[in-house]
């Protein structure tokens, strides 16, 4: 089986876990790449393969479909993913992490993950 992890499943849980840890609610595009593919490679130790979809294109529909939770901002001169005012972890682990396969979910918590967020 390849587990396919497209940004929205992405940004919403390095955002769970940065808020989790007391982080403001930003991190930047080098930040969730970064957890990505720690994320990844945790995933490839335990002989699962797994595929992060980052293009432009796919980042341009999340902003779309997910407008409601997140948006693209500029802080210290820095792109990144926002978490909308209103909204916080807990909406993200209702929205984003029911369906999620447990290996994935796993990788997502795993505490190399989150250090590579550098949270």
């Amino acid at each position: 089986m390849c587990f396919y992890i497209g940004i929205e499943d992405l940004a919403a849980n390095a955002l769970i876990e940065a808020l989790e840890k007391g982080h403001t609610p930003f991190l930047t595009y080098s930040e969730i790449e970064n957890y990505g593919a720690e994320v990844i490679h945790i995933l490839n130790k335990q002989k699962e393969k797994a595929v992060l979809i980052l293009s432009r294109d796919n980042t341009n529909a999340f902003f779309r479909n997910y407008s409601e939770y997140f948006e693209e901002r500029i802080e210290n001169g820095v792109s990144g993913i926002a978490l909308q005012e209103g909204k916080d972890a807990e909406d993200l682990i209702e929205q984003f992490r029911g369906y999620l396969a447990l290996d994935v979910l796993m990788a997502f918590v795993n505490e190399k993950s989150i250090q590579a967020l550098g949270v």
